[in-house]
């Protein structure tokens, strides 16, 4: 649970409009979409009747609207009262980190490129992918720190974003030992050939995108058993041997190593990744902010 999400709902019942209620958030509105159905899939149910114009909201919506609007108040209140309180330094570095670099990489980063400078401090904003660029080019953090596919840059529209090349990294097909592996790609399935069980991205979310263009014109027969937006969650899934899922290397070196999974196919199953961290031209950025990009450009992969 995101208490944006609740947000984004409480905004969607006194809009009555997608795009009133996403504007009124300053965000885009395919951003505001994804947090309506991220809210209705924590629900369980729908939660806004699509079939109407102009929508409105579903029983089950407006029980869950009222509720929300309590509690985005009441927390409201309770961030107000901790500001007053301040005991973090004056001036974090708001950084919106993917989630799975949040989880698998970031603090090994972070605590590199800050070991000589106690006075860097952040605030960590873990996000999936492609919500983090958007709070990027809306100026909702400082910078942001996510897998880019080189071969296929998102679109940022207008937006005045610069990057630099933190690390590569490389999402590849994983699965238990013994359990499960991949055909040739080479040989255009015919139908015929075991299937194999999948666990796979989110739809819409960004690895899913690389993914779907890996498998695109040469897809084996995968069943799919199961679905997460986190890829720790895959990494788990693939590692208790429930399928053949497409991870980060840098997410599962220790599950390799401790021979909890290993990679199955070829090469051509595979996708280059980039990390990098971006900011926005546009925003005005704290002295902070423009000393921990600094240092990341000082020090960006420059191999081949």
């Amino acid at each position: 649970m995101d208490v944006v999400w609740l947000e984004s709902l409480v905004a969607l019942g006194e809009h009555g409009s997608f795009t009133r209620a996403a504007e009124s958030l300053h965000i885009s509105q395919p951003a505001f979409s994804r947090r309506i159905r991220a809210l209705e899939q924590w629900a369980g149910t729908d939660l806004v009747d699509r079939s109407s114009l102009p929508i409105t909201l579903t029983p089950s919506g407006r029980v869950l609207r009222a509720r929300a609007a309590d509690v985005v108040a009441g927390l409201s209140a309770l961030h107000d009262e901790m500001r007053g309180r301040q005991t973090m330094p004056a001036h974090p570095v708001r950084l919106a980190v993917s989630h799975s670099l949040a989880t698998h990489y970031f603090a090994g980063w972070w605590r590199a490129i800050t070991a000589d400078a106690p006075q860097l401090t952040c605030l960590l904003l873990a996000a999936n992918t492609l919500e983090a660029y958007d709070t990027l080019v809306h100026g909702g953090c400082d910078l942001l720190l996510a897998y880019v596919d080189p071969l296929h840059p998102l679109e940022l529209g207008d937006s005045d974003v610069e990057s630099v090349l933190v690390a590569r990294d490389r999402l590849a097909p994983y699965a238990r030992p013994g359990t499960y592996r991949l055909p040739d790609p080479q040989r255009r399935s015919d139908g015929g050939g075991p299937e194999v069980p999948y666990v796979s991205h989110g739809a819409g979310s960004f690895l899913g995108r690389v993914t779907d263009r890996i498998l695109a014109g040469r897809r084996p027969r995968l069943r799919p058993v199961a679905q997460s937006d986190l890829t720790s969650v895959l990494a788990a899934l693939v590692a208790a041997g429930l399928g053949v899922g497409w991870l980060p290397g840098l997410l599962t070196t220790e599950q390799v190593a401790a021979g909890r999974m290993t990679p199955v196919g070829d090469g051509q199953w595979t996708a280059g990744l980039e990390i990098r961290l971006s900011r926005n031209r546009r925003q005005r950025a704290s002295s902070h902010a423009v000393e921990v990009w600094e240092r990341a450009a000082a020090n960006q992969d420059r191999t081949g």
